[in-house]
């Protein structure tokens, strides 16, 4: 049997098979927790952030140094990821972390520094490339998967393995700063020789005597390493930021509890009875303007029936999601739940009706406002509860909408002046009044008092109260504070001409 020898490739596989020559792809690089460190400015990044928030937040009160190290923390992540995430997404995190950091500008108080913290998790855990179904875990995760990040990192760093080894990091730093840096002293040293105001900033500067810093500061120091490290490396944690869902587990049929069809009906029939009475003595007393019994007050009987009604609403809305279920496939307790739930919401209404009677006589405080806000909060939830039940709607859809209207207020809350709408009420109605407690409020709430007392010529408080503490410096700077500080020496200022008349 002979044997044929094709010499070379015939001309057609030549011409056409060029592709056969193109070089296979590097392999990708994964993101997970086994991967290389961070490449590009990362590390460079991670001392001179360091040093802003020393130079922003150390030993400085709480004001705009909050809301320009948040900036810094978000743009550094923002340049980090660069182009592996789109340009919508970059300017959704720019546009997010700003609203979550302008109530610092605004003021800096627990609510602005909740909301902050929040808005800045959630934008880099948006950074991190999650869905938005899965931002709210993110954002739970992200700090404490960031800080097992950092120690892995930090002790990779220490312990280098395999061709990570300290020979190789010292000849990598060779080959990329040498040059840089050696240039970089020559142009430095023309400048100075050409410049003598940064030759003589440059002698002073050696001239200082370096202090070795305090314990406490080195510490401040480390609890930022974290911090930062965790907006820096926020693509790596994509995969651990993820939320998994978990697959049920069929544990057979259920048994009949306390909770069920039968104990439903019965409760929502008692609840509307007891609920009816209750609605109907509101009518008469609140709204009909019938007197009260002998010995009972407006201001008792409203102050007896605001709190407690909230907490009764509260509950309501618990039951009414706990037996959804039995409720929505069967129509003699949906209409009892409809009907029970909308006398939540009269009551509601009612406990709004209350602490207005209840403020009318012993004036506006903290705690009452808190309180409106808290029953308005109640009012829209239970009439969400009850579109829920009309239109059928999960309890996933419900909780999505209650927490979004309560996040709306919470944010709104952060641009209004409590002391100053407190002090203003206090002062313009009759209401029993307590001087102490007016003149222990904010410095929001001094213009307003300074002002009452110029246009009534009377001494509402001693002087040392309507002093507004001027910041040290700019990291201190506040806008609310601000504007009280200016708007009370323009009362000084009208105050003392009209003495010199």
């Amino acid at each position: 049997m002979k044997t044929y020898l094709i010499r070379g490739v015939p001309s057609g596989i030549q011409r056409d098979g060029w592709w056969l020559n193109v070089p296979p792809r590097a392999p990708r690089t994964t993101d997970g927790e086994n991967a290389g460190m961070p490449r590009n400015w990362a590390p460079a990044l991670l001392v001179p952030l360091i040093a802003l928030g020393d130079v922003l937040v150390w030993q400085a009160l709480p004001g705009l140094s909050l809301a320009v190290f948040g900036a810094a923390l978000i743009t550094a992540a923002l340049w980090i990821a660069g182009a592996r995430v789109s340009g919508q997404r970059q300017a959704i995190v720019a546009g997010g972390g700003m609203l979550a950091l302008l109530p610092l500008v605004e003021l800096v108080q627990p609510l602005s520094l909740l909301i902050a913290v929040v808005g800045i998790s959630a934008m880099l855990a948006l950074l991190a490339g999650l869905r938005p179904a899965e931002l709210t875990q993110g954002a739970l995760r992200l700090w404490p998967m960031g800080v097992r990040q950092t120690f892995v990192d930090m002790r990779r760093i220490a312990q280098p393995k395999g061709t990570r080894s300290l020979n190789d990091l010292a000849s990598r730093a060779m080959l990329q700063w040498f040059m840089p840096l050696a240039l970089g002293l020559v142009f430095a040293a023309l400048l100075l020789e050409a410049n003598p105001i940064a030759a003589r900033w440059l002698d002073q500067l050696l001239q200082m005597d370096p202090a070795l810093p305090d314990g406490a500061r080195i510490l401040f120091w480390c609890c930022l390493v974290p911090l930062i490290w965790t907006a820096l490396s926020v693509r790596r944690l994509h995969e651990r930021l993820r939320a998994t869902s978990m697959r049920p587990v069929h544990m057979g049929p259920a048994r009949q509890g306390l909770v069920n069809p039968a104990s439903v009906t019965r409760a929502l029939i008692l609840f509307n009875a007891g609920f009816a009475l209750q609605t109907v003595m509101d009518v008469i007393y609140l709204y009909g303007g019938v007197g009260l019994p002998a010995g009972i007050s407006y201001a008792e009987y409203a102050h007896r029936g605001a709190y407690p009604l909230v907490v009764t609403a509260l509950l309501a809305g618990g039951f009414a999601l706990l037996t959804r279920r039995w409720v929505q496939g069967n129509v003699l307790l949906r209409t009892l739940m409809m009907l029970w739930v909308a006398q939540n919401v009269a009551l509601a209404i009612s406990s709004l009706v209350r602490l207005d009677l209840y403020v009318g006589v012993y004036g506006l405080t903290h705690l009452r406002m808190a309180a409106a806000i808290w029953m308005g909060l109640v009012a829209g939830g239970l009439l969400l509860i009850l579109w829920q039940i009309w239109k059928h709607r999960d309890n996933g859809w419900l909780m999505l909408r209650i927490a979004a209207m309560a996040a709306i207020v919470l944010y709104a809350c952060c641009w209004v002046s409590f002391d100053a709408r407190i002090a203003r009420y206090n002062l313009t109605h009759e209401v029993e009044p307590d001087l102490y407690h007016l003149c222990q409020l904010g410095d929001a709430a001094k213009p307003v008092i300074a002002a009452h007392d110029l246009r009534n010529r009377v001494r509402t408080c001693l002087p040392q109260d309507y002093h507004i503490t001027r910041p040290r410096d700019w990291r201190e700077w506040g806008f609310r504070t601000w504007r009280a500080r200016t708007s009370l020496a323009a009362i000084k200022a009208k105050a003392n001409a009209q003495v010199t008349r």
